[in-house]
């Protein structure tokens, strides 16, 4: 069993005014809060951007595998005129209903094939263990690596395609495409017969983690989340880049991410880091983009959870052993998803 207790306290370690982050205002009641929480919405809305309006998904079944005690299907479906989103999609064996899952993959060029069994970090496999734990999958594809037939493999044909996105859509963000891609998989759980829409989830690792984050805070649909060493501070990690939020979100010293953390209470969020100085990783793994100072993140947020009696809702898994899953701490994802799903 984990020990969720581990979670919510900082270690000794943690010095409270490492960071001054933007003033985050909170209470003194829920309703109170609610009116702050959707200013903070409606001012990440807009720094976001919009784009296109929602259109049906059209959802296009196609490759089906038996894996014995789960299904592995491709499959495809509309996120905006001209942007069809390929996905894999993983099942139990039954007619469920069964709790939904949208799974972000990480940077690499495997896309979909790494979370759903094909990839070499089996911890990183969620899209095919969830699977096996009783929940349906679903694990798109980014757009940067494939938007309107623009296919990319390097960094920057990366950027190529959030400058098509731009050239489209001149009021949207790359993180605002990646928000609404995130809204349209969900959609697609909820239009299947299999899922039980009322109990979804998220997760996701490195890139995928930076569309988690985003996805619980934003989608009131997600029950639970989880965001795997997407290195929550704006400073952590490559938040500038144009396929996220560009050079802009630098300038924005009234946003950063502690306000999508609190705009997650009171539903269930768990942030993984690796150790931004890790003193041991496994070979091949660079250092960690959450660490010590992500819990000030964490302490930041943690009132809105207050407000709500919430507290085990918000934690903070620290495992100190780079950019990865270590096998030893794998169990806390599902027990986290069983516990609030």
């Amino acid at each position: 069993m984990a020990d969720f207790s581990s979670l919510l306290t900082p270690p000794r370690q943690y010095d409270a005014s490492a960071m001054e982050l933007p003033r985050l205002e909170i209470g003194p009641g829920i309703d109170d809060w609610r009116r702050q929480a959707q200013s903070l919405r409606d001012k990440w809305s807009g720094f976001l951007g919009h784009g296109p309006e929602i259109m049906p998904t059209n959802i296009e079944f196609r490759d089906a595998e038996d894996l014995a005690d789960v299904t592995r299907t491709l499959i495809s479906y509309d996120v905006e005129k001209g942007h069809r989103v390929e996905a894999y999609l993983m099942a139990p064996k039954g007619d469920g209903p069964y709790p939904g899952i949208v799974v972000f993959h990480p940077t690499t060029n495997t896309t979909i094939d790494q979370p759903v069994g094909f990839g070499t970090r089996p911890t990183l496999q969620f899209g095919l263990n969830l699977a096996r734990c009783g929940y349906v999958t679903l694990s798109p594809r980014n757009y940067i690596w494939d938007y309107c037939g623009q296919k990319a493999t390097e960094w920057e044909q990366y950027a190529e395609n959030a400058a098509l996105v731009k050239k489209r859509w001149p009021a949207w963000s790359g993180m605002g495409k990646m928000v609404w891609d995130g809204l349209r998989a969900a959609d697609v759980l909820c239009e299947l017969p299999m899922v039980d829409a009322s109990r979804l989830g998220c997760i996701g690792h490195s890139l995928g983690a930076k569309e988690a984050l985003y996805a619980t805070a934003l989608d009131q649909r997600m029950k639970a989340g989880i965001s795997c060493e997407g290195g929550v501070g704006k400073t952590f990690t490559n938040w500038d880049a144009p396929w996220y939020l560009g050079p802009e979100f630098a300038k924005r010293i009234d946003l950063d991410h502690h306000q999508l953390l609190a705009l997650a209470a009171p539903r269930a969020l768990m942030v993984i880091g690796g150790g931004l100085e890790p003193s041991h990783r496994p070979e091949g793994t660079g250092p960690g983009a959450d660490g010590i100072l992500t819990w000030n993140y964490i302490e930041a947020a943690r009132p809105a959870y207050a407000l709500y009696e919430a507290g085990d809702r918000l934690g903070y898994l620290l495992h100190d052993q780079g950019h990865s899953l270590p096998a030893a701490h794998e169990h806390f994802v599902y027990e986290w998803f069983e516990r609030f799903i």
